[in-house]
Formats: structure tokens, C-alpha cells, sequence
């Protein structure tokens, strides 16, 4: 039981890193298509 909110946790961090980084080459993207 001690266990699964330090699994939520670190599987939280994963997905908001993986999501940050798939949003700055988004972003990186656009700049490049729109100049």
C-alpha cells in the first residue's frame, strides 16, 4: 500500500516531462513552418 502514491508520483512527473517536451517541439515546429 506504502508503494502506489510514490508510483502516481513519479508516473505524474513522467507524463508532465513527455508532455512539456512534445509541447516545446510543437512550438519549435510552428516557428520554423510560419518563417
Amino acid at each position: 500500500m506504502n508503494q502506489t502514491p510514490r508510483l502516481v508520483v513519479s508516473w505524474l512527473l513522467v507524463a508532465v516531462l513527455l508532455g512539456y517536451g512534445v509541447i516545446q517541439t510543437l512550438m519549435t515546429a510552428v516557428k520554423l513552418f510560419t518563417h
